[in-house]
């Protein structure tokens, strides 16, 4: 169990830095309780699960649940919003995202069968409903025939090499977004989402860190016709 001072810590670390962070957001004492649970789990099974890097509670506070917030920023859950995390690892931001605000309806991608594993157990711990799993990877996932068509489409930290993988506009709604998190080392030159443009950004320097980040929100450009012919094949997501 987590000691009662990090309990202590969190809260006030948690709440103190809102503001800091122009988080314009109330969080309820139950969801407070839901993410000390969360980063109690977090902690415990950090190490057989490969987790996170980070081990100390104050920087896991801030460097994955204060960070996961800063979602909020540019975007707004309404009723019963889609949300895509991509790359989710241990939950963040999307986990973190249901659990401030559980209107979303989440899918979390990842390609490791013992982080989806890890998820599914926090979402039955926190009581957390309309999650769904999926273990694979980004290609398959966007050359499959999407279930769901999503309002946001959201990644973290995702390698360069990587992002020409990433096709958003084969799961988005038409009036849905991108919403990408940079931080410095990941942080392109140029838009890099063919047929979205840029619509909100906000940058900003976590506590306890010299960590810089940016979330930024794409839309569809109005009439932009995509090139590439869609073709999919069936997918499977986890219940």
């Amino acid at each position: 169990m987590i000691p009662q001072t990090i309990n202590t810590y969190f809260h006030d670390i948690l709440l103190d830095n809102l503001s800091l962070l122009d988080l314009d957001i109330s969080l309820s004492e139950q969801t407070i309780v839901n993410m000390v649970k969360y980063m109690e789990l977090l902690i415990k099974w950090g190490n057989k699960f490969n987790l996170t890097s980070i081990k100390e509670p104050t920087r896991i506070v801030v460097a994955h649940f204060l960070d996961s917030l800063t979602v909020f920023n540019v975007w707004r859950c309404h009723s019963s919003s889609y949300f895509l995390d991509l790359g989710t690892g241990a939950g963040f931001p999307g986990l973190v995202v249901k659990t401030a605000s559980e209107c979303v309806n989440l899918t979390l991608l990842d390609k490791n069968p013992k982080k989806i594993l890890f998820l599914k157990l926090v979402s039955k711990e926190l009581g957390l409903l309309n999650i769904s799993f999926a273990n694979t990877t980004f290609q398959n996932y966007f050359a499959c025939s999407p279930r769901t068509f999503f309002d946001v489409v959201c990644f973290r930290a995702l390698p360069k090499k990587i992002r020409h993988l990433i096709h958003p506009d084969r799961v988005l709604n038409p009036n849905g977004s991108i919403i990408q998190m940079y931080s410095e080392i990941h942080k392109p030159a140029i838009n890099e989402f063919e047929g979205f443009e840029e619509v909100e950004r906000w940058n900003g320097n976590l506590p306890y860190f010299n960590f810089k980040r940016t979330v930024i929100r794409f839309e569809r450009i109005p009439g932009y016709e995509f090139s590439e012919k869609r073709e999919f094949k069936p997918l499977n997501i986890l219940p």
